[in-house]
C-alpha cells in the first residue's frame, strides 16, 4: 500500500481505506491482489534431485495482474499446491509449499517450477497433475521512519465490543533490520499530527505470548521479538501503523502488515 499521505492535495479516498467484514485482511504495509485468480498449471513431467523437486508445467488459467505490480509469472516464495501426480506413489503431491525457482516464460506460460521436497532422487518422468499458485503477497520496502495508509473503522454505536477488536500481524521480508519498532496509532480526524499510540491487550511472537505494551511488532539484536498484537475496544475512527524506529536492513528490507477485525 502507499505510505501515509501528509498533504491536502488529492481526494481523501486515495489515502484512506475502510475496514469491512469478511475473511480478507486489510493491508497497511504491503498488498495482495485477492481478486486475481490463482495460477493453475498442468503438470507434464516431474523430477527430484537432492531434495529439490522440479515440475515441468504449462499455464492453464489465472495469474496476471497489472504490469510492474502483481507478477504475471511465478515468483520465489509464492505458495503452491500440487495434486494428481502419480510418480513415486504421489510424493510430488504437496500443499502450501513455497516456490524456490521458476523458469516459466510469461509470454507462453511454459517452463519449470521448483520447490523443496524431502525424498529420494527421482529421474525425469512423464506425469500428469495440477499445480496451483496463490496470488503473491507483495511487501513494501521500508528503510526509514514512516506511517502506513490509514483505514477507517466500520463499527457503529450499536455494534458489540467484539466489532472493535483487532488483530495486527507484521511480517518482514528480505534483510531483517537490526532493530525496529512498529506501533498502532488511532485518530478521530485523519491528520498526521492527530494520531496517538494505543496499547495492545497482549503481543504475540511465533510460539509465544508477549507482555502487554504499546508496540505492535519489534525486532531486537537482528531477531523478531514480537510479530503482532491483539487490540480491544478501539475507539478512534482512523487506524494506521507507524515504524517509529528502525536500524540496519538494506534495500531488500520489506514489510507486510495486516489488520483483521
Amino acid at each position: 500500500m502507499p505510505p501515509y499521505l501528509n498533504s491536502t492535495f488529492g481526494p481523501p479516498y486515495k489515502k484512506t481505506l475502510r475496514m469491512q467484514y469478511g475473511v480478507v485482511p486489510i493491508y497497511l504495509f504491503g498488498r495482495k491482489d485477492s481478486q486475481t485468480n490463482p495460477f493453475v498449471f498442468k503438470v507434464t513431467q516431474v523430477a527430484l534431485t537432492s531434495n529439490v523437486a522440479t515440475l515441468t508445467v504449462q499455464l492453464v488459467s489465472g495469474g496476471g495482474g497489472a504490469p510492474n505490480d502483481f507478477p504475471a509469472s511465478p515468483q520465489v516464495g509464492q505458495n503452491l499446491s500440487v495434486l494428481g501426480t502419480q510418480t513415486a506413489s504421489g510424493a510430488f503431491n504437496v500443499g502450501f509449499t513455497q516456490v524456490t525457482a521458476s523458469t516459466v516464460d510469461p509470454t507462453t506460460g511454459a517452463g519449470t517450477i521448483s520447490f523443496a521436497l524431502m525424498h529420494a532422487n527421482v529421474g525425469a518422468t512423464a506425469d500428469s497433475g495440477q499445480l496451483v499458485l496463490e496470488p503473491l503477497e507483495i511487501p513494501d520496502l521500508v528503510d526509514s521512519v514512516t506511517a502506513s495508509i490509514p483505514v477507517a473503522q466500520i463499527f457503529t454505536p450499536d455494534d458489540s465490543d467484539n466489532s472493535r477488536c483487532i488483530f495486527a500481524e507484521a511480517k518482514w521480508t528480505g534483510t531483517l533490520p537490526t532493530s525496529a519498532t512498529i506501533k498502532l496509532q488511532v485518530a478521530n480526524v485523519d491528520e498526521d499530527s492527530r494520531y496517538q499510540v494505543v496499547q495492545n491487550s497482549y503481543g504475540t511472537a511465533p510460539g509465544a505470548i508477549v507482555a502487554q505494551s504499546d508496540s505492535l511488532a519489534t525486532v531486537a539484536a537482528g531477531a523478531v521479538t514480537q510479530s503482532g498484537a491483539q487490540y480491544q475496544y478501539i475507539m478512534g475512527k482512523f487506524i494506521r501503523a507507524k515504524i517509529t524506529a528502525i536500524t540496519g536492513g538494506d534495500n531488500t528490507t520489506g514489510l507486510i502488515l495486516t489488520l483483521f477485525g
